[in-house]
């Protein structure tokens, strides 16, 4: 038994290493990619230093949720390639180490990931998400898309406010509208007011004392439009700059309680207007996922273990493809399960743990092919 303990604290001595180095890059990429992909819309809507500070707190979350499964299963990987390398896995047969002793340690991690896995996507992801929504709304509603002294171009319309007092008086107000290609027009007012309508996702200008100006009609230039106004409503549609998320609270959004809830509500024959997303299924497969998808650390370690002792010999290139191959299959598998669970002769239930079930008989399946190539 003292032989297998010091096996075990050596062998996810070495693994976590290498987990470490991988959840930092993976992280890192996600981290970058997420926050990149939307940092001009978010500059757009007002976002200050401050608030990408939020952003970055509340993206971590949510990609922690995939670099931590994927670190692991590289970890796995590296991990074997180092004792193989050195001669260890040859030296670990020769002494007559059994399969269980060798396998114990990656099983006794994957718990643990799994555990943190599972504790993010309980408790924090939807918290990050819902918070990453209400910062959108709170930076919008500053106004700062109208910033003094610059030209913003917000979808087909380009916005230019000449000035802003301290009560939201705007001041020279310019408007470039395209949104209708055959008859494009420009607002031009002395002052203004700005307001956000949260729930329309809209912004809403009161101008005052102005002239909208339309282009010709192509084939009468001759003929040119004016309106002199005193009072003007103008809106802007800003959804597609906040995204998807922003409006009614989405499943991703929700904790357990409010899931259930809409369930519950939606097997009454509530139609759900207020909600964004009004099939029920969308609900019921995001309680399934917040249970299956942190299992994942578990079953990458019984299938990774066994793919990376049977490539260990061979280099590291086939290894690393089959291992990730592996993660990409199993979020395959999954996405394509959601999208059959849509159809009414599968379950949500049986959609989600389809993937797991997969994997688990894929690991057991590896491991008795390649027991050989494991230490014994």
């Amino acid at each position: 038994m003292r032989i297998a303990r010091t096996l075990s604290l050596y062998v996810i001595r070495e693994t976590l290493v290498y987990c470490a180095l991988a959840f930092f890059l993976l992280t890192l990429v996600l981290l970058t990619q997420n926050l990149l992909r939307r940092l001009d819309e978010l500059f757009l809507i007002g976002m200050t230093m401050q608030d990408v500070r939020v952003v970055i707190e509340c993206i971590i979350p949510i990609a922690l949720a995939y670099s931590i499964p994927l670190a692991f299963l590289v970890g796995i990987l590296l991990s074997v390639r180092r004792l193989g390398a050195d001669g260890e896995i040859r030296a670990l047969s020769g002494a007559g180490i059994s399969p269980t002793h060798f396998l114990v340690p990656y099983l006794v991690l994957g718990f643990f990931v799994t555990a943190v896995s599972a504790w993010l996507m309980a408790s924090v992801e939807h918290e990050s998400r819902r918070e990453l929504v209400q910062l959108f709304k709170t930076a919008a509603a500053r106004g700062a898309i109208l910033e003094p002294g610059k030209f913003r171009q917000v979808g087909p319309r380009l916005v230019f406010v000449e000035d802003r007092d301290r009560d939201g008086t705007l001041h020279g107000v310019m408007i470039l509208d395209q949104s209708q290609k055959e008859r494009p027009f420009r607002v031009f007012a002395n002052e203004g007011r700005f307001r956000f309508d949260e729930e329309k996702a809209q912004i809403e200008l009161e101008l005052w004392n102005g002239d909208v100006h339309f282009t010709p009609i192509e084939g009468k230039p001759e003929r040119y439009e004016r309106i002199r106004f005193r009072e003007f409503e103008y809106s802007m549609d800003v959804g597609h700059i906040l995204g998807g998320d922003f409006g009614p609270v989405r499943p991703k959004q929700m904790n357990l309680a409010e899931l259930r809830t809409v369930i519950e509500r939606a097997n009454q024959d509530d139609p759900l207007r207020e909600l964004d997303q009004r099939d029920p299924i969308e609900y019921e497969l995001e309680i399934h996922r917040r249970r299956a998808l942190p299992l994942a650390p578990l079953l990458f370690a019984c299938v990774a273990v066994p793919i990376a002792l049977a490539s260990e010999h061979r280099g590291r290139t086939p290894g690393l493809l089959l291992v990730l191959a592996v993660a990409f299959g199993y979020y395959a598998l999954t996405a394509a399960m959601q999208s059959v669970a849509h159809q009414p002769w599968i379950s949500a239930a049986l959609a989600s743990w389809t993937p797991n079930l997969a994997f688990a008989v894929l690991g057991i399946a590896l491991t008795l092919i390649e027991r050989k190539r494991i230490p014994a």
